[in-house]
């Protein structure tokens, strides 16, 4: 039986255990999201190597018998230090560790491969990008990763009547949670839900809409060029907040540590 394996791992998180040893959680293109058991003091190379938001190839032992992994070595590719020279860029990182830890890479049973590529791709992009653009670029992650995943709503027509949405560059919509779908400013005539305070509903400007259409159908280069009000910026966050945080069906703890910097 084999037990030892090697593959691309990006480690999400690390923690202690034990005396001096750390439980790493890693995300793998061929095995999803696992923990494995570093063993080694704080002058450990490889502990240096084996740290959050790194990537490379790792190689493993695997001990059926005792449930246990265990990191035999790690040769880092990428480094990505600059995301902790910044404190926004080291919460959005650590949102993204976070989001692929607790749904275990949407589940371990979509496409772990799109699921590195979306994962390493934002991670390399935030670490180059100035702070604005890690605003949109950590709001484009949360939309792509809902979408890889199967979770992401309709944003191209309007869950009541099916009319094509927006209608126009000034209308108002709103993300009706009840049905999980976006109603276009028709439906909402004389109903009284922009209005409302019920946390059911979410509004959303066509800027923002339009946004998560383009995202969507926009090469990366395209829609990285796109500028926004902050308006829109401040609705988007909150809707993709709220849609990622009851996706993962718990509260996130970046969410918490990070309120008012996120």
């Amino acid at each position: 039986m084999q037990r030892s394996f090697s593959t691309k791992a990006l480690v999400l998180q690390s923690r202690i255990f034990g005396e001096d040893n750390r439980i790493v959680t890693f995300l793998s293109a061929d095995y999803g999201v696992f923990d494995a058991v570093l063993y080694g003091g704080r002058k450990s190379k490889l502990r240096s190597f084996v740290s959050p938001f790194h990537s490379g190839t790792l190689w493993f032992y695997d001990d059926p018998s005792k449930n246990l992994k265990k990191v035999v070595d790690f040769d880092p590719s990428s480094f990505r230090t600059g995301l902790r020279e910044n404190l926004y860029k080291t919460y959005a990182a650590s949102l993204c560790a976070e989001i692929i830890g607790k749904t275990e890479a949407g589940g371990n049973t979509h496409d772990l491969e799109g699921i590195w590529v979306l994962v390493n791709g934002f991670l390399d992009g935030l670490e180059l990008c100035g702070e604005q653009d890690s605003v949109l670029a950590l709001l484009r992650f949360l939309w792509r990763f809902m979408g890889t995943t199967g979770i992401q709503p309709d944003v191209f027509t309007c869950g009541n009547c099916e009319s094509k949405i927006p209608a126009n560059p000034e209308e108002m919509l709103v993300y009706d949670d009840s049905q999980e779908c976006f109603l276009c400013s028709d439906c909402l005539s004389g109903s009284g839900i922009l209005q409302s305070e019920s946390s059911l509903y979410k509004p959303l400007c066509a800027e923002g809409l339009i946004y998560l259409q383009c995202v969507n159908s926009l090469k990366p280069s395209e829609s990285r060029s796109m500028v926004l009000h902050a308006s829109a910026v401040s609705q988007l966050r909150d809707l993709l907040f709220f849609l990622i945080e009851k996706a993962v069906g718990q509260k996130l703890k970046t969410f918490d540590a990070a309120r008012g910097i996120l």
